[in-house]
């Protein structure tokens, strides 16, 4: 029998699955990371800008110089952050995820979930109350929900088996998926974004 109400709800049986995402080779978590490492490096060539506009010593010549120190200090953290990547997690991140009526429930799994707590108890450790929060913020991620209505859109890259919600242009969550629940979880998607 056929709801009076197009609209009206049905309830689906959940779709769960474990899957590892690949850091270094995963274009959107290379994107966020180059945001993460380049706004720092940024605030730091302008105040050096700034300083030698105050100091009165600012030249075309400093600012080659101070954006090619910038650029260094960008390449090394990245290199940093590459090697850190590939020594610690062996660049896969375990995942769980739970796609269902109401949104998307991810949480890191595995031998991930171990190293985590490890690294972020290090970090709590150091006693310097930046490595502590981001210990602490670390921490608190491990287990992340999206509703559906948060979601306005969704990006599907069948090639890297990744579906991107997002919000306007802000990402809410990347899911990976595996070859065989691939199809299925976009169907899931676009039909609860359309809902929503």
């Amino acid at each position: 029998m056929q709801s009076e109400h197009p609209n009206d709800h049905i309830e689906i049986k959940p779709i769960k699955w474990q899957t590892a995402q690949p850091l270094l080779t995963s274009g959107i978590i290379l994107k966020q990371l180059l945001v993460v490492l380049a706004i720092p490096v940024a605030c730091l060539f302008v105040f050096l800008l700034f300083l030698a506009f105050v100091e009165g010593q600012l030249t075309p010549s400093l600012v080659g110089q101070y954006f090619l120190l910038a650029l260094l200090l960008l390449g090394g953290l990245i290199f940093l952050a590459a090697i850190g990547t590939l020594i610690i997690y062996g660049n896969k991140y375990e995942y769980q995820f739970i796609v269902d009526d109401k949104g998307v429930n991810t949480a890191t799994v595995g031998k991930t979930k171990r190293k985590n707590a490890v690294v972020n108890s290090l970090l709590l450790l150091t006693g310097r109350p930046g490595a502590a929060g981001a210990g602490l913020l670390a921490a608190s991620r491990q287990v992340e929900r999206v509703n559906w209505q948060d979601v306005d859109q969704f990006a599907a890259d069948p090639a890297q088996l990744e579906i991107q919600l997002k919000r306007g242009s802000h990402v809410k969550m990347l899911i990976r998926c595996t070859p065989e629940n691939y199809q299925a979880v976009v169907e899931r998607v676009e039909r609860a974004i359309k809902e929503y």
